[in-house]
């Protein structure tokens, strides 16, 4: 045993001794601030003057995901993006106290990275997109204090801005969907549970991990399988030959601060020109609510959009790249 354990060590250093073909690319830097230390990877075409500010999903993912799609891939081509992780999260680093662990703070955190890519890069325009949870953080930051006067647009993929709403639709999206499973006449005891659980939490929260689990479980309309295969994301080399370590498979955010979110108030404040993309077969944050965060927004009809992406789950940027690329592209182009 203590042999095998020195042979998987002596391979990690060898590999991580590589050159590394995402360090040797763009400027990476760490932002030190309240406790935290949050890296920031800035890459693509800086000579464009448009920079598209990426906030993650979660809480608790990686900005850095984002850097290994191909539809970011392509995007880098055309403009700049900045890649960064949230305190708690991902590779962000610093002993940052438990006390920031809040909505406020979080926002604060997006303002610095905001501000320090104005700052650095000379005041070029800034886009900024949110996936997931980052899509109402994103929305929570651009409806304070006049924030969204610093950007040119904002895309919402597939956002969290309500966090009541959703779990109950999330809830409705599987148990109905429950029975047909147990007609087939396979895992019987797990839909049952999932049944039984719903009873006694008839009103989950944001942090329960149940409802998550609950609606991957079932099929969608797709085959998510042969997606991911087309798609794959290579987390070995990640690992090893590239900014990723080993924290971020380990740490774990306490996503209980996020329960009961609510970012209708600075939803209806943003006014900017805006994009809502989402995947009809989401498990996640079902295709009703696209509308819901359409409609709620504070944007002219005419100065917002909402794309809907058939065969698609929670991540058009990682399940459909061709046709993200190609609406992202459209809406920059048009208000850059």
């Amino acid at each position: 045993m203590k042999k095998l354990l020195w042979v998987a060590l002596l391979a990690i250093s060898l590999f991580a001794c590589e050159k590394s073909e995402f360090l040797s690319e763009g400027n990476y830097y760490f932002i030190r601030h309240k406790g935290a230390a949050m890296p920031v990877w800035v890459k693509g075409n800086l000579e464009s003057g448009v920079f598209l500010i990426t906030v993650h999903g979660g809480p608790g993912d990686s900005g850095h995901e984002f850097a290994v799609t191909k539809s970011f891939a392509e995007l880098e081509k055309d403009y700049a993006v900045v890649y960064w992780d949230q305190r708690f999260s991902g590779l962000s680093q610093g002993d940052p106290k438990k006390s920031t662990l809040s909505i406020d703070q979080f926002v604060e955190d997006v303002d610095v990275v905001v501000d320090f890519v104005r700052q650095q890069f000379n005041q070029p325009k800034l886009f900024m997109l949110g996936h997931s949870w980052g899509g109402g953080l994103s929305a929570a930051w651009l409806g304070r204090n006049n924030n969204q006067q610093k950007v040119q647009g904002w895309i919402d993929v597939d956002g969290s801005v309500f966090d009541s709403l959703e779990v109950q639709t999330v809830k409705k999206w599987t148990l109905e969907r429950v029975p047909a499973k147990i007609a087939e006449g396979k895992d019987l005891k797990f839909w049952q549970y999932v049944i039984d659980w719903y009873q006694a939490h008839p009103n989950p929260v944001y942090s329960d991990k149940e409802p998550y689990i609950f609606a991957y479980a079932l099929d969608t309309s797709y085959n998510a399988a042969a997606l991911a295969d087309s798609n794959q994301l290579d987390y070995t080399k990640l690992l090893l030959r590239s900014p990723y370590s080993l924290a971020y498979f380990t740490n774990k955010v306490d996503a209980r601060f996020a329960d009961g979110l609510d970012f209708r108030p600075e939803l209806r404040r943003i006014n900017i020109p805006a994009l809502v993309l989402w995947g009809k077969d989401d498990p996640i944050l079902p295709i009703e609510l696209a509308s819901f965060t359409y409609n709620t927004l504070g944007t002219a009809p005419d100065r917002k959009k909402k794309v809907e992406f058939e065969k698609c789950g929670h991540s058009p940027h990682y399940e459909q790249p061709t046709k993200f690329v190609a609406v992202m592209r459209e809406f920059v182009e048009r208000w850059r």
